[in-house]
């Protein structure tokens, strides 16, 4: 249970810190783009924002995936 709560923890740390640089390094880019949903459109955000978002959000779920799948053996 504690090695689970601790892989837990370490996949949600590491995706929120890579959602942080990733707002820091997109603040003074040029080109902006809005994704077009069917009801209605975001905000126009960078390029590579829209995608390192998804990636980290592609990220986190794995991880979350995979310590929700770890066995435990443990009898006490």
């Amino acid at each position: 249970m504690f090695l689970r709560f601790q892989l837990l923890t370490l996949n949600i740390t590491s995706a929120l810190l890579l959602i942080i640089f990733l707002c820091l390094g997109s603040q003074n880019l040029g080109e902006k783009y809005s994704l077009d949903f069917q009801i209605n459109k975001t905000v126009a955000l960078p390029i590579g924002f829209i995608i390192g978002t998804s990636f980290t959000l592609g990220l986190m779920s794995g991880g979350l995936t995979s310590v929700l799948m770890i066995n435990n053996n443990d009898k006490n």
